[in-house]
């Protein structure tokens, strides 16, 4: 490939997809697309919409790289994944491949997995094997974590960090593989550079020691002076209270489906792809990474004041 690239990230105001276009701002033309543009380097998107106008919008910017990082995260059943997550992305890698764009980089998880039981392991699995039926790249990324954490991490922090009893699913043992917000970003240069354009396997992209749920909840907690207590909640009984509600047309914050992805991890994820690259995450550490170091200093005190020690 040559002359500038331009690369548009689906999802770019979302955790990882901001990431995404931060790491890219020095190396490429960053196009977000999303479902409030808000100026020139942004187009309109989103699952369902228009997409022969994506494909124009991309086509008119020259976009040369396709990153797709979008996700709904509030579907609750296969039926919704599938109308709104799959057959949208199915939809976003046509309208890439009608505009011209030579490179396609879907972002996925560690939930993905062959034997997921999931609705959203087994939903990025279609996905993948669409991107990669059309020579794109698949990244399967670990949770990530940072100073200004997001997503499932980041309320992971806020639990850890405001609560003097944090719930546990389970026994709070599930095993959780980590990625640092920085070795995302080289990983994306690296990806966009074309570093990778040899690579027809999944890449899973994480520190390959897994942590318990717990362990990293109790150093979040440490690091903010907190003294919590863990309270174990059965995790089938969680996931039939959160089912229920789901059936009744509620929309709680917590999915039941995010419980079998927690519950039901990857038992051996390969990371040969990744050391054939030579890429090496950085383990957990919540002082070195600034996970934790942002807010500690501000909630320390309180939390101290409220959790004396006993």
């Amino acid at each position: 490939m040559s002359g500038a690239k331009v690369v548009a990230v689906t999802g770019a105001n979302g955790y990882v997809g901001s990431i995404i276009a931060a790491a890219l701002k020095d190396e490429a033309e960053v196009l977000s697309l999303s479902r409030a543009p808000r100026g020139d380097n942004q187009i309109a998107f989103e699952f369902g919409g228009d997409m022969d106008l994506l494909a124009r919008r991309l086509r008119e910017h020259g976009v040369t790289h396709l990153i797709h990082a979008a996700w709904d995260m509030r579907t609750s059943t296969a039926k919704e994944a599938e109308r709104i997550c799959v057959a949208g992305s199915r939809a976003v890698l046509a309208a890439a491949r009608r505009a011209g764009v030579e490179k396609l980089i879907f972002i996925s998880s560690v939930s993905a997995f062959r034997s997921a039981r999931s609705t959203y392991g087994r939903s990025k699995l279609e996905v993948e094997q669409a991107f990669r039926d059309a020579g794109g790249l698949v990244l399967r990324l670990g949770l990530i974590h940072g100073a200004h954490a997001g997503g499932a991490f980041g309320a992971m922090k806020r639990i850890a960090t405001t609560s003097p009893i944090i719930p546990l699913i389970g026994d709070g043992k599930a095993p959780q593989f980590l990625l640092a917000e920085d070795d995302l970003k080289d990983i994306i240069v690296r990806a966009v550079r074309g570093e990778f354009d040899d690579e027809a396997s999944v890449m899973t992209l994480a520190h390959p020691e897994p942590l318990a749920f717990r362990d990293i909840l109790f150093r979040l907690a440490e690091e903010a002076g907190c003294r919590p207590i863990f309270l174990p909640i059965p995790w089938r009984i969680l996931y039939c209270v959160l089912l229920s509600q789901e059936k009744l047309g509620f929309k709680p914050r917590a999915r039941s489906d995010s419980i079998l992805s927690f519950v039901y991890q990857d038992p051996a994820p390969d990371f040969v792809p990744m050391r054939r690259h030579g890429i090496s995450p950085k383990p957990f550490s919540c002082s070195a990474s600034g996970a934790c170091a942002e807010s500690a200093g501000s909630e320390r005190a309180a939390n101290r004041k409220a959790w004396p020690p006993g």
